[in-house]
């Protein structure tokens, strides 16, 4: 531990040794009065009363000192000002020593050894019982206990016969004896108020670090909120212009280069996704709302999604046959099993993947196993971490990014539920994620088959207006709707926007509005203006590159759909389908 910690944790143990003596001050001058008026009484008949009213005069009197500079400084004790403190105690026990020494003399009855005896014990008890509440500070120890005993010891030697000298021995022996335990107990006492101090410093750097580990997440949180929508904006205006091109070019080679330039806008936005995804867990963005559903639904859609994808690479999907009601959030639960599917068609080159849906002890497990490559033991407990990756030195994109797991790991904990992983090199992997079965078991057969809106790709009457704040991003939306076929509208602001709605006097049928506009305006005011200016809602589409938990939240309160930043075409085009299906 650091000089300066050990410093400060002696200074804390030396204040704490005077303030528990200092706080201990009446009760040791109520012992001091009725201990000095019983004795008083129980010698008043061998004693000259002059004696007596020496002893209690000047016990009294020491008794009001003290008493008036302990109420004179009560409540005012501080570490940083122990001098008067340290000075009360010292002088306040010595005083107390040297008037109980004195009643050793003026209390001695010569000619009565019993009495003498006695008296010795009376001293002896006093300088014991009040030696525990003095071993916390030993100045205090040493400044009132030998004072109290060394009186009458001495008066015993002078008187010289074997009795008293006997006496004198004893005195001095209890002397030594009493003075040895209470160092040993101070000792320990040190010893302890040291640890609780070292404790209380631990404790305190613990939370330091705390607060210091959250104020960096938040940072890393804000900054990755920051880029991600910063980054964006370029890569959403690359995507839509990549889009017309594919569009509008029929050239081979020209369609090889776009196909390149796509495959890595895949890669661009695949990325962008999972750290968006990372980011909102992170910071606490996401809200889990579970509630009770059937699974046969959720493997169904996911069927559809994978069955293809697995064929093309000559895999099979084998579904489970019985499935179960479960609680949990479906969008978060999907994710997991999603990332689950990717990762074992990307590490297996031939064979099956097999989903199990099995019940145990209150539990429903969802298991995804695979006839991949599987993974070393040691790796095991890695795999979760951000942007670890088995046998992907090369960080080949093909293979993934290393984050699907990490949001699984992330996820999972959100939900409250527990995920597994079991692999052999060269057999395969298991992972698994298991949840708390709310309800009776459900027995359906797993139907696959796919349905399909269709949508004719023909000229579309509808008017798209779209809002947006760059410049690149309205001119790349433009070319790529018209390209579509839409009669389109865009505009850097709400007010633009109505400028231009009055002059060609029609209301659009879709909104498509950039979330964070220029002058602190949002998507939001632009839907508000709209509906007050045709008095109806109007199918919108919110876009946004925005991480902010309340951003998000903000987004959330309305009946419009939202997607992030770049948002795919194949996304674009599937939503305004919808609409168009709508009408």
């Amino acid at each position: 531990m650091p000089v300066n910690i050990d410093q400060q944790i002696n200074h804390k143990i030396h204040a704490e040794q005077i303030n528990i003596l200092h706080g201990s001050t009446p009760v040791l001058l109520a012992i001091n009065l009725m201990v000095g008026l019983a004795l008083s009484y129980g010698f008043s008949d061998t004693v000259p009363l002059l004696s007596i009213g020496i002893f209690l005069g000047l016990l009294l009197l020491m008794v009001i000192i003290r008493a008036g500079i302990f109420v004179k400084y009560r409540g005012q004790f501080s570490p940083q000002n122990l001098r008067p403190f340290k000075l009360s105690l010292i002088l306040g026990g010595a005083s107390a020593g040297i008037i109980w020494g004195t009643m050793g003399i003026l209390y001695f009855p010569m000619e009565n050894e019993i009495y003498q005896t006695f008296l010795l014990m009376s001293l002896f008890a006093m300088a014991g019982g009040s030696a525990v509440i003095y071993s916390h500070y030993l100045p205090g120890y040493f400044a009132y206990i030998p004072m109290t005993l060394i009186p009458i010891t001495i008066q015993f030697f002078i008187i010289g016969d074997k009795f008293h000298i006997t006496l004198g021995i004893v005195s001095i022996l209890f002397l030594l004896v009493l003075s040895s335990f209470n160092i040993r107990l101070n000792r320990n006492f040190k010893t302890t108020l040291a640890l609780r101090f070292e404790n209380l410093a631990l404790i305190e750097q613990l939370k330091e670090q705390k607060t210091e580990a959250e104020r960096a997440n938040r940072a890393k949180s804000k900054f990755l909120a920051a880029a991600s929508h910063d980054l964006r904006q370029p890569l959403y205006s690359l995507s839509l212009f990549t889009s017309v091109l594919d569009e509008s070019t029929q050239d081979p080679k020209t369609r090889k280069i776009v196909e390149q330039i796509n495959l890595s806008m895949v890669a661009l936005r695949s990325l962008f996704d999972a750290l968006l995804d990372i980011s909102k867990l992170d910071a606490g963005a996401v809200d889990a709302q579970q509630v009770s559903f059937p699974l046969q639904p959720l493997f169904e859609k996911l069927a559809n999604a994978f069955d293809m994808q697995a064929s093309e690479q000559g895999l099979v999907i084998e579904w489970p046959q019985r499935t179960y009601q479960i609680t949990s959030e479906a969008s978060l639960l999907e994710q997991i099993l999603r990332n689950y599917l990717e990762n074992a068609i990307r590490y297996t080159e031939s064979g099956k993947i097999t989903v199990k849906c099995e019940a145990k002890d209150a539990m429903i497990t969802i298991s995804v196993s695979d006839t991949g490559i599987g993974i070393p033991q040691e790796e095991l407990q890695n795999i979760f971490t951000e942007f670890h990756q088995v046998g992907n030195a090369q960080r080949d994109r093909k293979k993934g990014l290393g984050l699907g797991l990490a949001i699984v790991d992330r996820t999972a904990r959100l939900l409250g539920h527990d995920v597994t992983v079991a692999s052999d090199i060269g057999v395969g992997s298991t992972f698994s994620v298991s949840i708390q079965q709310r309800e009776s078991d459900i027995d359906s057969p797993l139907t696959t088959a796919k349905q399909v809106v269709a949508v004719a790709d023909s000229a579309s009457s509808l008017l798209i207006a779209v809002v947006d704040d760059e410049e690149s991003i309205r001119e790349g939306m433009l070319q790529l709707l018209q390209i579509w076929k839409y009669e389109v509208v865009v505009a850097d602001s709400a007010a633009a926007l109505m400028v231009q709605l009055e002059q060609i006097t029609r209301k659009p049928d879709v909104l498509i509005t950039d979330f964070r506009l220029a002058n602190d305006l949002t998507g939001i005011d632009v839907v508000t203006g709209l509906k007050a200016k045709y008095q109806q809602d109007i199918p919108t589409l919110i876009v946004t590159g925005d991480t902010d938990k309340k951003r998000i939240e903000q987004m959330n309160t309305g009946h419009w759909q939202v997607l992030h930043k770049p948002v795919p075409a194949a996304k674009l085009r599937s939503f305004l389908r919808s609409i168009q299906a709508a009408i």
